[in-house]
């Protein structure tokens, strides 16, 4: 999603807006690589991690299948596509900080401590609801086979798979923090924390297995939280389970997959030791 590393911050009081083609090109070029590498940093880490350091450990963890290398390979084709994106919606909203109407502010006492405090929570709650509704519509029959379906291709995604979108859902999701500037203000700061919780969760809930400890999802904090589990379903079944960091609206709304519960602890359970009999 868009992140405040779209955005090249120190050159807002000096540079005039969008003066010309190569400074055009130089900023969305600096957008992309900022882009990319929050996205390659967070994806070939729980890749390396999981699928190939701790891949025979973890192999009793594999909620249904390793991913292929067809669908890695397509899954980093469409996420380029997104990064592009999303470093073209950096530019909009960069024009938007000079023209005064959106503003991310660097002081952190600026907008007093508690909204400090406040707003990176908030986000993240917003980012959920704003993803759990959107993510809805896109099940809408046209938009899944049109739209949608290309990141639905990935049965068994991989954590290359977090910006595997068709571009029209790239710009949907790209929304999210041009929205939320539309209504207040955002620190630096937060909004790159923001970002890093972003990449790195939607990266982890396409990686395939489940890391969550047996139990997490009976637990009264735990079961409010997304797990590998919960969206490697979604991509199974293309229905239920449209919620994002949280459990809340799928069972607010009846979407939670009914068996979702019963996946996590079969996956989670400690693999059965070989016993050896003496002849």
């Amino acid at each position: 999603m868009l992140s405040i590393s779209s955005f090249p911050l120190s050159d807002v009081a000096s540079a005039p807006l969008f003066q010309g083609l190569p400074w055009l090109a130089r900023a969305l070029a600096h957008n992309f690589m900022r882009e990319a590498l929050f996205y390659g940093l967070a994806a070939s880490s729980i890749w390396l991690f999981f699928h190939v350091f701790l891949r025979r450990r973890l192999q009793h963890r594999v909620i249904s299948q390793w991913p292929k290398g067809s669908d890695i390979r397509r899954e980093i084709a469409y996420s380029v596509s997104t990064l592009c994106i999303f470093s073209a919606l950096g530019l909009l909203v960069y024009s938007q900080i000079i023209r005064g109407n959106f503003t991310i502010y660097l002081p952190l006492r600026e907008y007093g401590w508690v909204w400090l405090v406040l707003s990176l929570p908030l986000m993240v709650i917003w980012h959920d609801f704003y993803f759990y509704w959107t993510h809805r519509l896109l099940h809408r029959k046209w938009l899944l086979r049109h739209v949608h379906g290309v990141h639905h291709r990935s049965r068994n995604p991989s954590p290359w798979a977090a910006y595997a979108f068709h571009p029209l859902e790239a710009v949907v999701n790209g929304l999210v923090v041009p929205l939320a500037l539309c209504v207040v203000p955002l620190n630096g700061l937060v909004l790159f924390v923001f970002s890093i919780h972003q990449i790195v969760r939607n990266a982890h809930g396409h990686a395939a297995l489940e890391t969550m400890p047996a139990g997490f999802v009976h637990h009264w904090l735990g079961g409010r939280f997304t797990t590998t589990t919960h969206h490697h379903l979604h991509h199974e079944t293309a229905r239920g389970n449209y919620g994002l960091w949280f459990t809340w609206w799928d069972r607010l709304c009846g979407t939670e997959n009914v068996a979702y519960v019963q996946r996590f602890d079969a996956v989670t359970q400690a693999p059965a030791k070989t016993v050896l009999y003496p002849h």
